[in-house]
């Protein structure tokens, strides 16, 4: 009895196997045309793989400190290939200010994310996420009019409130520094309080609220997801064609993930506006920015869409105040002699008793703050922008459509713009010469700057202003000598925020030594 197949059956089984091969080595050759077409003539770069370009690079480590390195070597002002998409990244500073803000208008919109945009932002996106044109123009003017640093100084008692919150869970929770604090939950229910009650005057009562209210732990495990979601370095679907193609069948559960949560925050954010809306009927509500926005005669054309993406703007905004208080509290914790010099300088200023109801402005942690954003730069890649008309660079032209990162890791540690940038230094924004002038890049650069950056500053401030007055901070029981380093110190170095990994200290409470040295 032979062994051997029928002719016709080899012959079927066979070009079920090539045909999907041979399917496959055209699809791939015909991208890599489409990818080696879309480079910029003129700009270096590293070289990347087949199909995935330099994907797999900025996925191995921190993302912004790899492209800051092959600065280094391909200059200051490069393109990457992320899948089929070129992206410009832009090191240094003064290449930043060639071209975000000599070329302002040709960087002011945003580019559009298959995972974000499709799956999650279908229906609305936040003011911050969205291209340009005249609804976005709408939203961030009627925005920017309830953020300006006038509106930010009415805020003030809101700001004060939830800071003595704060104060008050570090007290109980530390037993006057005989306690490690975990300070992570108490900073987020800080920026989720705040956030919440300067966009919709409601608020958390307290930490027990957050623990065990359903509707407030849907917000934290939806915005901490969003922020995941945002990722311009992991989201890999995002630039690759073919992972779209086949994310129907391989990855559903992953792509309705994604609408879901997009849903999920919809209907949270609706219910917060719901609200507002009946306390506002029932002449019970709190000032408030969506309220603000609701009463302001320019503001009545905006769709409820557009009230929504004003909200989900300001939701977002606690991506780079939680950061970059952690950060500062590990930082005082391991670094004596600044938190020394902080409470020194405080005792300067606060010669007729201490409040927690009020906060004077102590220059040297002004400037403790305005270091903090530029060392460790909460948002290392600033939100993406797309090009609406071509740029000129040197002699090369940049397409418009292209997309182009600001790196504010690397343009905050350029040491054309910053001495010594390396190092924690404060006095750095006091110093006569470039420093004292320097732009700070935590919050982006030129169009489309964070519109909360006023608020954002007054709240950190506040927080630390308060914390220096009330404790001596000291590195928790198993705290590492890295653990407030900028980079060895990341929690996940690919994230669109850069949050530390680490999140206790001892707070040791002298408020009655302090209140003494005063009398």
């Amino acid at each position: 009895m032979s062994l051997l197949l029928p002719t016709w059956i080899v012959t079927i089984t066979t070009r079920i196997i090539l045909i999907p091969v041979l399917v496959l080595v055209v699809y791939l050759i015909s991208n890599e045309v489409v990818r080696w077409s879309r480079r910029i003539r003129g700009l270096s770069g590293p070289p990347g793989l087949p199909l995935v370009g330099n994907l797999l690079d900025i996925n191995k480590s921190y993302t912004a400190e790899i492209y800051r390195q092959w600065s280094l070597e391909y200059g200051p002002v490069y393109q990457v290939q992320l899948g089929n998409s070129t992206v410009v990244i832009v090191n240094a500073a003064e290449d930043a200010k060639t071209l975000f803000l000599n070329q302002t208008s040709s960087l002011i919109s945003r580019p559009l994310f298959h995972i974000f945009h499709k799956l999650v932002s279908k229906d609305v996106a936040s003011i911050g996420t969205s291209p340009w044109n005249e609804s976005c123009k709408n939203r961030r003017k009627a925005a920017a009019a309830s953020l300006n640093r006038p509106k930010v100084q009415s805020y003030e008692p809101l700001i004060l409130r939830e800071t003595a919150d704060f104060i008050g869970d570090l007290v109980a929770e530390s037993k006057s520094g005989v306690n490690d604090v975990d300070f992570a939950a108490a900073i987020q229910r800080l920026a989720l309080n705040t956030v919440m009650t300067l966009n919709y005057g409601i608020r958390i009562a307290n930490m027990t609220t957050m623990k065990h209210e359903s509707f407030y732990g849907e917000i934290i495990e939806v915005e901490n997801e969003i922020s995941r979601l945002r990722s311009t370095s992991k989201n890999l679907t995002n630039y690759i064609p073919l992972l779209q193609f086949l994310e129907p069948i391989f990855w559903r559960k992953s792509s309705a993930h994604a609408a879901d949560i997009g849903n999920r925050r919809i209907r949270y954010n609706d219910e917060l506006l719901h609200r507002l809306k009946d306390a506002m009927a029932k002449g019970v509500d709190r000032p408030c920015i969506q309220g603000n926005v609701l009463r302001d005669p320019e503001a009545l054309g905006l769709s409820n869409n557009e009230l929504l993406s004003i909200s989900l703007s300001m939701m977002a905004g606690a991506d780079s105040v939680q950061p970059t208080i952690g950060w500062i509290f590990l930082l005082l914790a391991h670094r004596g002699d600044i938190q020394k010099r902080a409470f020194e300088e405080f005792k300067n200023v606060v010669k007729d008793g201490y409040s927690l109801h009020e906060t004077q402005d102590v220059e040297y942690i002004l400037l403790l703050v305005k270091e903090a954003l530029r060392f460790y730069s909460p948002l290392p890649l600033s939100m993406p922008r797309e090009s609406t008309t071509e740029l000129h660079y040197k002699g090369t032209i940049i397409p418009k459509g292209t997309m182009v990162f600001l790196n504010a890791w690397a343009c905050n540690h350029d040491p054309a713009l910053f001495a010594e940038p390396w190092e924690f230094r404060p006095e750095r924004w006091q110093d006569v010469g470039l420093e004292k002038h320097a732009h700070q890049f935590a919050f982006g650069y030129g169009s489309r700057m964070c519109i909360a950056t006023h608020l954002a500053t007054r709240l950190i401030y506040t927080v630390l202003y308060h914390t220096v007055a009330n404790f001596e901070l000291q590195p928790a029981r198993d705290a590492t000598p890295e653990e407030w380093d900028a980079v060895k110190g990341l929690k996940d170095p690919t994230a669109l925020n850069a949050s530390p990994k680490a999140s206790k200290a001892r707070f040791v409470d002298r408020h009655l030594s302090f209140q003494a040295e005063l009398n």
